[in-house]
Parts: structure tokens; C-alpha cells; sequence
């Protein structure tokens, strides 16, 4: 099947962010919404994740937004985990920084325990009704927005023979040649699937698991690959690594194939962003009908045929040649490794922590 080349833009979306960051600390226009300049648009603020899906989103969903509805501009604060929305939210409770929020579903429902997310008004969203049941997520709060999947990433121009198995990150012809940016919702996959290959219901037991990566530790090169780990593997910086299939896929079409993604024959888990309405946003019912608007068949097919990203409406129905590439391909959804995301939640601070202090030693 043929590639699609697409222009790389990590380094434009790097630097366009650092300049959002910069321009939100010292607008005029007021934090979560608001217009400054007395035209009457209304400003919506946006956290989302940068470099190419920030790209991505931009060109896809919210610029034919924007030409739809004049009165309101889309600002695109770009963040580079739900950690770090998290926190952002914390500091800024009652004076919000952005009226909506990008943020994984395992984390999310912390948010919303914390009253920093608001439920949503279905009359302002009617499409939440279009959705799939996997982003169908809990009492009336932010429903998904991106479903995605857990991958080995690989450079096809250092690597002769294709890693297929979890257990490959274990090759000694890649010590010393791995990145494993494992401190947030990929090292709770990756535990997950580790899991699953030892024997061992993780909802019961992850020390095992977490043995297991230990024993790897030593051959990582670097647990924060910078600016991502996608550049990285195409770089020839590392061979091997994990990352999210999607962007993966992305990569393998910009980088002429140089980086692959690719399935574990073990299976793999399945993830779910969520876009949420950040709470006493000023710009609320905007905020909400670019909500709607983002999980519309319409927009979930045109940012799903650009960046390799399952669509959460079940009217959206991707270019069959894109479908095979995403978490909703018949290979992937054979081999999903069940989660109940809702359980996780309550163990993902947890689950992290170990990562972080047991495997990488922080």
C-alpha cells in the first residue's frame, strides 16, 4: 500500500507553541475566553497536544471551525502531556486558563472529581449521541475525542529484522538503542501488556510487570527522547522505542518509511483522549459548540484520514486504506487487551509513581 507524504512540522509546532504559551501568560484577553479587542469575536482557548497533532487538528478541525463561525476563534495552547493540564487547571481553579482541555480518560475523571471539568449540556452537543460506546465516558462529562493504541516504533534503516513481540524490546541487538518515555499512559499500557504475556490479571498483581522493566532499565538510552520520541527513532538517535500507533503512523508517511509502527503480536491497549469543558469557563456555550463540532462524523473523519486516529462518531467512516492503519482495523481490535479504564483510574497516580521511582529511579 503507498505512503502519503506529509510535510514534518514538529519543529513549527514547538516554537508556535512556546509563542502561545508566552502570548496566554501576557494577553489582554482574558483567561478561558473572552474578546480583548472589542469586535465581538469570542475567543475560545483550547489545550491540546503539540507538534503534529496540534498540525493536525489545526488544518482539520478547528480552521474549517472557524470559517463556519466567524464570531468565534479557536486559540491553541499547546501542552505536552494530561499531566500538565492537570496542573494548570489546579493553579488556575476559579480564573481558568482555557475554556476546553485535551486530557486522557484515566485521568480525566480526576478532573472531574475536582470540579475543574464541567458536564457538558447535550442540547448544545446533540452529536454525543453519535458516539461509539468507547467514548461514550462517565455522567455527562467530556466525552472522547481520539482513539488510539499502544505500539513498538522502530527505524527501518537501522533495523534489518522487524521487532513483532513486546518481548523484543528485550533483544540485545537493541541495548543500548531504546527510548521508553514510559512516565505517563504508555508505561501504564506497557504494564498492562506486560501483564498479559506474564499470566497475571493486573488488576490483582504488576509487580511482575514491573520486574520485568526493570531488567530493561539498563539498556535504555533515555526515558524523555526530546523534542518526542518519534523524531528520535527517525533520527537514528535510537532503534527501537514505544509510542502511540497514530502518530507512528504519521511518521512512517513524513519520514518516507524510515520510522515504522507496529502491532505486538501479543496484542495491545487501547487509548482514549478526552476533550472536556473546563469549568466557570467565561466562553462556555462557544466552547461547548466547538465541542460538538470536534465529534461530528464530519471533523472525525477529516482529522481521522490525516492522522491515523480511530473516529469516536460511528458515522464517520475513514478512507478504507487509512482505516487498516488505525485501533479500529480488524487486526488491532483482535487484538485489544481488555482495560476497564474506569477501575485504572483509581491506580494510574499510583501505577506512575512506580514507574518512575522503581524502573526509571526518579
Amino acid at each position: 500500500m503507498p505512503l502519503r507524504p506529509r510535510a514534518l512540522a514538529v519543529s513549527a509546532g514547538l516554537l508556535s507553541g512556546a509563542l502561545l504559551l508566552t502570548s496566554c501568560a501576557g494577553s489582554a484577553t482574558a483567561p478561558g475566553g473572552g474578546a480583548a479587542d472589542g469586535s465581538g469575536r469570542q475567543t475560545v482557548t483550547f489545550m491540546g497536544f503539540f507538534g503534529t497533532f496540534q498540525d493536525s487538528f489545526t488544518k482539520t478541525v478547528i480552521e474549517p471551525f472557524e470559517d463556519a463561525n466567524p464570531d468565534i476563534e479557536i486559540e491553541y495552547v499547546p501542552i505536552q502531556n494530561s499531566a500538565e493540564v492537570l496542573a494548570k487547571l489546579r493553579a488556575s481553579k476559579e480564573r481558568p486558563v482555557a475554556d476546553i482541555a485535551l486530557m486522557d480518560s484515566s485521568v480525566a475523571p480526576t478532573a472531574n472529581e475536582e470540579g475543574l471539568f464541567a458536564e457538558l449540556d447535550p442540547a448544545l452537543v446533540p452529536n454525543l449521541e453519535e458516539l461509539v460506546d468507547a467514548a461514550r465516558l462517565q455522567d455527562g462529562y467530556g466525552p472522547g475525542l481520539t482513539l488510539d493504541s499502544l505500539s513498538i516504533l522502530y527505524n527501518s534503516d537501522r533495523v534489518a529484522e522487524a521487532p513483532t513481540s513486546w518481548d523484543d524490546l528485550w533483544d540485545e541487538r537493541f541495548e543500548g538503542r531504546l527510548a521508553m518515555p514510559i512516565a505517563d499512559t504508555r508505561g501504564v499500557a506497557l504494564l498492562i501488556a506486560l501483564s498479559d504475556i506474564l499470566g497475571v490479571d493486573h488488576q490483582e498483581d504488576i509487580d511482575p510487570a514491573i520486574e520485568r522493566l526493570r531488567e530493561l532499565a539498563p539498556g535504555v538510552q533515555t526515558w524523555q527522547p526530546s523534542p518526542d520520541v518519534y523524531t528520535s527513532v527517525q533520527s537514528g538517535e535510537v532503534d527501537v522505542a514505544v509510542g502511540w500507533n497514530a502518530r507512528g503512523q504519521f511518521y512512517q508517511d513524513s519520514s518516507d518509511g524510515t520510522v515504522v509502527p507496529v502491532l505486538p503480536e501479543e496484542g495491545t491497549v487501547q487509548q482514549i483522549n478526552s476533550i472536556n469543558l473546563v469549568n466557570n469557563s467565561p466562553a462556555a456555550d462557544a466552547a461547548q459548540k466547538f465541542i460538538d463540532y470536534a465529534i461530528s462524523a464530519e471533523a472525525q473523519k477529516a482529522f481521522g484520514d490525516d492522522a491515523y486516529y480511530a473516529p469516536v462518531n460511528e458515522n464517520a467512516e475513514l478512507d478504507p486504506e487509512v482505516a487498516e492503519r488505525t485501533t479500529a482495523s480488524e487486526a488491532q481490535q483482535d487484538k485489544q487487551i481488555a482495560v476497564d479504564w474506569s477501575w485504572l483510574t483509581t491506580r494510574y497516580t499510583a501505577w506512575v509513581d512506580r514507574i518512575k521511582r522503581e524502573v526509571i529511579g526518579d
